[in-house]
């Protein structure tokens, strides 16, 4: 876990749904839990206000960080689905998105983020509806006349298409390793250990969401582990968060200096 990608976490799962601004003490009391220095929580908080995900807040010699409107909108996203119960219904639709030649790797990467699969070289495929988010990607890589967009019913090669489109077979293996690791984790006795295994937790079920299309129920395999990974999230974060929970606020509530 690098410092960058751990401050993602505790904006996500401890900031965010405290209104979204933190101390840099408090910050740097959460990441040195994780095994961070405090100079590498100030170079990552330097990072993420250069990319537009926070920003920085002096109150005389004391310094906070707030998240931007982007960065809020990012992980308010991903909070929809990381704590989600279940995979949302199928209209029996595709989305289709249809370019000529290579897409840029920032737009390749969101496309994955939101839950497209590519089915061809050309062609890629989601079964959710992405209206408003896809003009703006699209719209933000300059592509919105290079794109062809289609909305497709369902016929009954829906299994060929998920088959191409996304490698679940890998997914597969990534909820049974989770499994492995979290199925009987106990939390640590010591509040200080459980938030670091807290966000070690989510960190873990994050990464998910950058290869888990979120397909829904119909379109799984009927072997498929991802709702008992899903189970197992959620037990544990809670034991974790009723457990490392009085730690954090006492970190967020102590004022800046401490």
């Amino acid at each position: 876990m690098r410092a960058r990608s751990a401050l993602f976490t505790l904006f996500g799962d401890v900031v965010r749904p405290h209104g979204g601004e933190a101390w840099l003490s408090t910050l740097t009391a959460y990441m040195d839990a994780l095994g961070f220095t405090a100079e590498a929580t100030r170079t990552a908080l330097h990072r993420m206000s250069a990319e537009g995900w926070v920003e920085p807040r002096r109150a005389g010699r004391f310094a906070a960080y707030r998240l931007t409107a982007r960065g809020e909108a990012r992980l308010e996203e991903a909070a929809e689905r990381i704590y989600r119960l279940r995979a949302a219904d199928w209209d029996k639709h595709w989305r289709l998105l249809v370019h000529r030649g290579a897409l840029p790797a920032a737009v390749v990467r969101e496309l994955g983020w939101v839950g497209f699969g590519r089915l061809t070289p050309d062609v890629w495929v989601s079964p959710h509806p992405h209206d408003a988010h896809l003009d703006e990607l699209l719209a933000a890589a300059g592509l919105l006349e290079a794109v062809h967009r289609f909305t497709s019913a369902a016929g009954g090669d829906a299994d060929r298409i998920v088959a191409e489109a996304w490698d679940l077979s890998r997914l597969r293996a990534g909820h049974e390793e989770f499994l492995r690791q979290w199925a009987r984790a106990k939390p640590p006795r010591d509040p200080r250990r459980a938030f670091a295994q807290r966000v070690r937790l989510v960190h873990h079920w994050r990464g998910f969401l950058f290869s888990d299309p979120g397909l829904p129920d119909a379109l799984l395999p009927d072997d498929w582990r991802g709702e008992q990974a899903t189970a197992v999230f959620q037990q544990r974060h809670a034991e974790l968060r009723e457990r490392s929970e009085p730690w954090a606020i006492a970190r967020r509530e102590g004022g800046p200096g401490r």
